[in-house]
């Protein structure tokens, strides 16, 4: 690959591009089939991956204890946060900022590595009061030892971002394959060979190691000497993509910090539960659209008729997907909870039901961020999350008051005060009705309405003394049924127009 080459080609591209989007309905469709394409590549990728992990996972946990795994657990808690501070959103800058030179490029790349070297001094600084705030003489080394990652990690960030954005989403799955494949190898020889939890430790360096040369194979930037009068704005634009991260990492688990801190421990595992069980579908989809969607909205951020085709799109699928889903879940959730988990789990039932009701809004939100990224709207985004932190917080203690019931229906309270702003601001910045956005869910919307209706009714009607995994089965096939049929006869020219996006890249 050759990337200057490639990087003119793709300016010639997007020049053609621009002058036609807006008159050319077929160039409109040809995208789109780009990006379920691309979305084909990168969830392929993402499942294949999670083969290896579970496999390495299963055979690990039964050689190692279960204090290997915490201390691991306490090396992630510093390891996890420190990991997303020292890129400072460089890898996002990048993808939206498409009209660095190649020398404010090159400076990032090096700023990338500067903030990499940096971050792991400081915690080989930071290594042994944490070892001591935990109370394990093991955890210093194993962190200084993790800790290799950021430095690794930091000649990846610009040019993995430079493949995202050129859409190379092909190359980013084989490289995503083979680093989750090594991981998977080096992990199950380490702990076979008796390394104990160290196993685990050289399971993740593997990895990103891998992730990294194969990157640096693909793309290669240059480096230049950082200059503040060069960087003022990509280094402001970081800063938000930093503040945001923070700010949601901040709200987002003040959550189970109120609920173990008011309720207790079992409190906070039925919510745990409670809340994994919710989040598994939407959490899937967002780090799909994370990995995809951002180089979509980046290219096209001056095509405001071109981004509304994304977003009414991804809207339109993602509902049909996600919204059947977590209301089927909801409405058999006890049945569901008393099966597979039996009956000492039953106090998951109502917070569960409540989450999965709230999961679709937050799905749909989750969009609106690499869509708002690319209009240049970070600092919006920033501040909105901010305050999210500041009475997010507040509200879970509050609804705590009243169990895990009340943590979670503080998330259905609370959520609309910070996606109503976003999605306000995401209109008027691509110019989109909000009549037209509710027409790209009304498909999943009357679905889910007629699959409500039918699940309750032969709820009501099926026999009590039917096993319950009986009723449980015929309940859930004919809500699937019903949904499906009436999607397809009611909205087959919306169902037949997603599908011919998508049947293109089927034998791709």
């Amino acid at each position: 690959m050759n990337p200057p080459m490639a990087t003119a080609a793709n300016a010639e591209i997007s020049v053609v591009e621009n002058q036609q989007a807006t008159a050319d309905p077929a160039l409109q469709h040809s995208r789109l089939r780009k990006m379920a394409k691309a979305f084909a590549w990168t969830g392929t990728g993402m499942w294949a991956t999670q083969l290896f992990t579970w496999i390495a996972t299963f055979t690990v946990a039964r050689i190692l204890t279960p204090a290997d795994y915490g201390l691991i657990g306490m090396a992630n808690i510093y390891i996890g946060l420190v990991l997303e501070v020292s890129e400072f959103g460089l890898g996002l800058t990048v993808i939206n900022l498409q009209d660095l030179t190649e020398e404010q490029t090159g400076q990032i790349n090096t700023l990338a590595i500067i903030l990499g070297v940096v971050a792991f001094l400081l915690s080989c600084a930071v290594a042994y009061p944490l070892g001591a705030f935990f109370h394990s003489s093991r955890l210093p080394m194993l962190l200084m030892a993790m800790s290799v990652m950021f430095v690794i990690t930091s000649f990846k960030t610009v040019p993995a971002a430079l493949l995202q954005r050129e859409m190379q989403f092909k190359i980013l799955a084989k490289i995503e394959v083979a680093s989750y494949l090594s991981y998977a190898v080096s992990t199950l020889v380490s702990a076979f060979l008796g390394l104990g939890y160290w196993c685990l430790a050289i399971g993740l360096v593997t990895m990103i190691a891998v992730a990294t040369i194969l990157t640096l194979w693909q793309r290669h930037p240059r480096f230049f000497w950082p200059r503040l009068s060069s960087l003022r704005y990509p280094i402001k634009f970081s800063r938000q993509i930093l503040g945001t991260g923070l700010a949601w990492y901040s709200y987002s688990n003040s959550d189970f910090l109120a609920a173990g801190r008011v309720l207790g421990q079992s409190a906070l595992g039925a919510y745990t539960l409670a809340w994994n069980m919710a989040s598994a579908p939407v959490d899937k989809i967002t780090n799909l659209m994370q990995k995809v969607v951002p180089s979509f909205f980046a290219a096209a951020y001056q095509e405001k008729e071109a981004l509304r085709s994304y977003l009414l799109t991804l809207v339109e699928a993602v509902t049909l997907f996600i919204l059947p889903l977590t209301l089927c879940l909801a409405l058999v959730a006890d049945q569901f909870v008393a099966l597979v988990l039996g009956a000492k789990w039953m106090p998951v039932v109502l917070p569960l039901r409540i989450l999965l009701c709230y999961a679709t809004v937050r799905a749909l939100t989750n969009i609106l961020g690499p869509l708002l990224n690319a209009k240049r709207q970070a600092h919006f985004i920033m501040w909105a999350n901010i305050a999210a932190a500041v009475y997010f917080p507040i509200g879970f203690f509050i609804g705590a008051h009243w169990g895990t019931t009340g943590v979670a229906a503080a998330w259905i309270v609370l959520y609309p005060f910070l996606a109503g702003p976003l999605f306000r601001r995401s209109f008027r910045e691509i110019e989109l009705r909000y009549t037209q956005y509710l027409r790209a869910l009304w498909p999943a919307i009357s679905g889910s309405i007629v699959m409500c209706v039918t699940l309750i009714s032969l709820r009501h009607f099926l026999p009590v003394g039917f096993p319950l995994i009986v009723r449980l089965a015929a309940e859930i096939i004919a809500g699937a049924l019903a949904y499906v049929l009436s999607v397809v006869l009611f909205h087959f020219k919306d169902v037949h127009r997603l599908y011919q996006i998508v049947r293109p890249n089927v034998h791709a």
